[in-house]
């Protein structure tokens, strides 16, 4: 299943003539089961959905939450989680409970899906939505600026997956149900393409990166490129073009460390990892994709490279293992 829009269902319970408090994260110190902008919806009657952490901490702000749902005034719950809570985590939160009910107008913008960005006050006040700007935070990476935690919406960032084999149509849905926008590419040479998969937003039938660059609006820095085809060659010819696209913000590439080195043997022959540039384009390319779980299976290589993605997505890292002993992708040795 997608993951629960807790605005969104803020919003129609809202429109349904409920009491509906959103509590947001507005701090996490130390060690917390959520972190800033972690939110969750709660009704006057104690329908919720999202999370805030689970345990007390949640049971806690539940609690609190109804009682703003219900017509109280905004609150914000501070607690310790093991001196007040007697939790095992160790750290400290804050949340913010907002009513819904004034932030209406903020929540219907939110739901059209734009590119916009969210600011919740840190008191409580009413939600807002405003245009970005060139300082804002990346997606995912929410920060308190001002008094208020400010916050990037919208479309979602986008996995465009080469190939759609075993690896792919199990990477695939992962994927989107963590809040990928996925769209897959395959010449359907295979009959791949012959029954698109429910995952993708979209399905585009060529191998040509600068084909499928154009039918997406251009490769930005919210963009995922994976190269997981079938074929070696394809994979090579796709490297070979999407390597010195500095707009990407993530390639990575499916194979063995032997299949890795051939291929950079072959683009430095080519001329396309000359100087310091080349050297940089080549650093930055994630192969062999996935973090080093010893996976060998393709839901187990899916597993992997979706959590290199969570990753890179939540802390700008991709966490590179060793690679040592490796067995995993030797399906594309």
């Amino acid at each position: 299943m997608p993951p629960v829009d807790v605005l969104a269902r803020a919003l129609a319970a809202l429109d349904a003539g409920h009491g509906v408090a959103i509590a947001t994260v507005i701090g996490a110190h130390g060690s917390t089961p959520r972190h800033l902008g972690a939110r969750m919806a709660v009704t006057a009657a104690g329908e919720q959905w999202g999370t805030i952490g689970g345990g007390k901490i949640e049971q806690v702000v539940v609690e609190r939450a109804r009682d703003v749902a219900a017509g109280a005034t905004p609150a914000i719950v501070r607690q310790h989680l093991v001196r007040d809570l007697a939790m095992c985590c160790g750290g400290s939160m804050e949340v913010v409970l907002t009513p819904a009910a004034p932030s209406r107008d903020a929540l219907v913008a939110y739901t059209a899906g734009l590119s916009r960005v969210l600011v919740t006050p840190l008191d409580g006040a009413p939600l807002s939505v405003r245009d970005g700007q060139r300082t804002d935070p990346r997606a995912h990476r929410p920060a308190i600026v001002d008094g208020t935690l400010v916050e990037r919406i919208g479309p979602a960032e986008r996995a465009i997956v080469f190939g759609l084999g075993h690896v792919a149509r199990s990477l695939g849905p992962l994927l989107a149900n963590v809040g990928f926008t996925v769209i897959a590419c395959d010449d359907g040479e295979t009959g791949a393409t012959d029954a698109p998969p429910t995952w993708a937003r979209e399905v585009i039938e060529s191998f040509d990166a600068a084909e499928i660059e154009r039918r997406v609006g251009g490769f930005g820095p919210d963009d995922y490129v994976l190269i997981v085809t079938r074929d070696h060659a394809i994979d090579q010819k796709l490297l070979e073009a999407l390597i010195g696209n500095d707009s990407i913000g993530y390639l990575g590439m499916i194979g063995s460390r032997g299949k890795v080195a051939r291929f950079e043997k072959r683009l430095r022959a080519k001329g396309l990892l000359d100087g310091e540039v080349g050297e940089a384009r080549w650093a930055r390319l994630r192969a062999p994709i996935g973090l080093d779980l010893g996976a060998e299976t393709p839901d187990e290589i899916a597993i992997a490279i979706a959590a290199e993605l969570i990753a890179r997505r939540r802390r700008s890292s991709s966490m590179p293992g060793t690679w040592e002993h490796r067995r995993h992708h030797e399906e594309n040795a």
